[in-house]
C-alpha cells in the first residue's frame, strides 16, 4: 500500500452512519407531548368532537360516539350518516375505552408544565409538593373537599338502580355510592308519596339556587339498556342516567341534570 492512502470502500459497502439520537430533556417530552396530541384527534366523538367518553358505535356504519352522545339516537338513525341504529346493533368498543383511559394517564405524566410531578422529584433528586402537579378539577375539588373536612359528594343522597345494568356494572355504582357518602335504596321510591316528599336532608353538594338542591332521591337507569323508563322530575325524587352519575364522580360535583 503507497503511503498512507486509506483502501478504497466498494461502493454499496460504505457502513451506515449511527441514527441520530433523541435529544434528552424537554424536546423528547415535547415529541411525546405532540404523539399523544395526534392519538387523542383519532380519539374523538362523531358528535361533540371531544374525547370519547364510554364509546360505543351504533352497529350500521363506522362513526364512534360518547354513549351520552347517542342516548337520543338509539331506535332512529346515526346523526352523521343517517344510517338506521337500533338498540340491538348498539356495541360498546371496551378495547377502544382501554385505550382511551390508557391515554388519560399518559396525559397526566406529559402535563403542560415543565416537568411532570414524577419527573421532577427524578431530576431534582428531592420531594417536590403534589399539589404543583395536582390534576385539576374533580381530583383538586376532592381533595379540598377531604382537607376541609366537609361532607362527601353524595352526603345527603339516595340511589334507585332500576333495570339491567351491562356497561356499567350495579355492584360497582353501588360501591362508589358507598365511597361518596350516599344511600342505597332497595325500594323504588313514589314521586308522590307524603312520606318521600317529607324527608327534609338536602343535598350539600348541589347549587344552593337550584331545585337540585331539594332532590334527595334519584332513580338511575342505565342510557343504553333497553330499560328506559319514563322521565321523573318531581319534588324530591329525579331520574338520571348512570353516565351522569359517572360523570358526578368524576368532577367530583352534582351536575346540574337537564330540563
Amino acid at each position: 500500500m503507497r503511503g498512507n492512502k486509506q483502501p478504497r470502500v466498494r461502493s454499496g459497502n460504505e457502513p451506515h452512519p449511527a441514527p441520530a439520537m433523541e435529544p434528552a430533556g424537554r424536546g423528547a417530552w415535547a415529541h411525546s407531548r405532540a404523539a399523544l396530541y395526534r392519538l387523542e384527534k383519532l380519539l374523538r366523538c362523531s358528535r361533540c368532537t371531544n374525547i370519547l367518553r364510554d364509546p360505543v358505535c351504533l352497529g350500521g356504519c363506522e362513526h364512534i360516539f360518547c354513549s351520552n352522545c347517542v342516548s337520543d339516537c338509539i331506535g332512529t338513525a346515526c346523526p352523521v350518516c343517517y344510517t338506521p341504529a337500533w338498540i340491538q346493533d348498539v356495541k360498546i368498543n371496551r378495547q377502544l375505552d382501554s385505550m382511551i383511559q390508557l391515554c388519560s394517564k399518559l396525559r397526566n405524566l406529559l402535563h403542560d408544565t415543565d416537568f411532570s410531578g414524577v419527573k421532577a422529584c427524578l431530576q431534582r433528586k428531592e420531594y417536590e409538593q403534589e399539589e404543583k402537579y395536582e390534576i385539576p378539577e374533580g381530583p383538586r375539588r376532592s381533595r379540598l373537599n377531604r382537607e376541609q373536612l366537609l361532607p362527601k359528594l353524595f352526603d345527603g343522597c339516595y340511589f334507585y338502580f332500576g333495570g339491567s345494568f351491562r356497561h356499567h356494572p350495579k355492584d360497582s355504582l353501588i360501591k362508589l355510592v358507598t365511597a361518596s357518602g350516599g344511600q342505597i335504596l332497595s325500594r323504588k321510591p313514589k314521586p308522590d308519596s307524603d312520606v318521600t316528599q317529607t324527608i327534609n336532608t338536602v343535598a350539600y353538594h348541589a347549587k344552593p339556587d337550584s331545585d337540585q338542591h331539594f332532590c334527595t332521591q334519584y332513580i338511575i337507569y342505565e342510557d343504553l339498556s333497553n330499560h328506559l323508563p319514563e322521565r321523573v322530575r318531581q319534588g324530591k325524587v329525579w331520574i338520571a342516567s348512570s353516565s351522569w352519575f359517572i360523570d358526578c364522580v368524576m368532577s367530583f360535583e352534582l351536575i346540574p341534570l337537564d330540563s
